[in-house]
């Protein structure tokens, strides 16, 4: 009805099958979606992807709306949070037909970045699984070939130039110690304008749950904050003076955290 041109008749028959199905139910997660996908409004359709991953990440629809909530944060240029979803996605339904698209985009976010490491990992998870009908994607993905290739030769070239730890060095430092909030101390201070890294866990619609997601992570010893004036209010961890930092950082704490340019102190 809705693609013959009869939009509202079309959505009282969504509304209609969502008023009489019992909400947890696989079918209610099905007219969540087709609703979300007729919604006049990106707000309204957001809300209802959300619900579909969050309350039912079991559903086939899943993987689809996790893609969906990535390409609406990318019209409002929230980068941070598409890459979230689009991770989420590679994690959770590294299977699903929506997949392949999904490790393109986020090639695509990372590279732009300057994240060559998550870029490439996303290239190669699409190129596993793409089939012989999508020239288009693989158009994509060989644009990136050169850069890959040069990033492995670049890992390569550190990896042999690494040789056993000094017998008195320091022990690994572990995130929640790791180049915290604090102002560095004289004698060490940071040059003014230097890159600084922090591992981005969440970002939150409002204040409120982000601080509340930091309380929870102060709890646990981390060196948390929250930055933005206004949304997304995303929670970091952490200062590193290098991206690896970061990214070391980023795999102990786990989840869907990513690693970001740190905000000015």
């Amino acid at each position: 009805m809705v693609t013959a041109g009869h939009d509202s008749a079309g959505r009282a028959v969504l509304d209609s099958v969502l008023a009489t199905t019992p909400d947890g139910t696989p079918r209610y997660a099905e007219a969540l979606f087709w609703r979300a996908s007729f919604n006049k409004t990106s707000a309204g359709a957001e809300r209802d992807y959300r619900r579909i991953v969050v309350e039912y990440p079991l559903s086939p629809r899943a993987a689809e709306s996790l893609f969906r909530l990535a390409q609406l944060e990318t019209t409002r240029s929230d980068r941070v949070s598409a890459r979230m979803h689009l991770e989420r996605l590679q994690r959770e339904h590294p299977g699903s037909a929506v997949s392949t698209r999904g490790s393109v985009m986020l090639a695509q976010l990372a590279f732009s970045d300057g994240d060559d490491v998550t870029g490439c990992a996303a290239v190669a998870a699409a190129k596993e699984g793409m089939s012989a009908s999508d020239v288009e994607l693989r158009n994509q993905l060989d644009y990136h070939a050169t850069r890959c290739a040069n990033l492995a030769v670049r890992l390569a070239a550190r990896d042999s130039t690494s040789t056993a730890p000094a017998a008195a060095g320091p022990p690994t430092i572990p995130p929640t110690e790791a180049a915290s909030d604090a102002p560095p101390s004289r004698g060490g201070s940071q040059p003014a304008g230097a890159r600084e890294f922090s591992v981005q866990v969440a970002a939150y619609d409002t204040r409120a749950e982000a601080e509340a997601h930091a309380k929870r992570l102060s709890g646990r010893g981390f060196m948390v904050r929250v930055v933005g004036p206004s949304r997304p209010y995303r929670v970091r961890i952490g200062r590193y003076a290098t991206r690896e930092r970061a990214d070391a950082a980023r795999r102990q704490i786990g989840g869907g955290a990513i690693v970001v340019e740190a905000e000015p102190r």
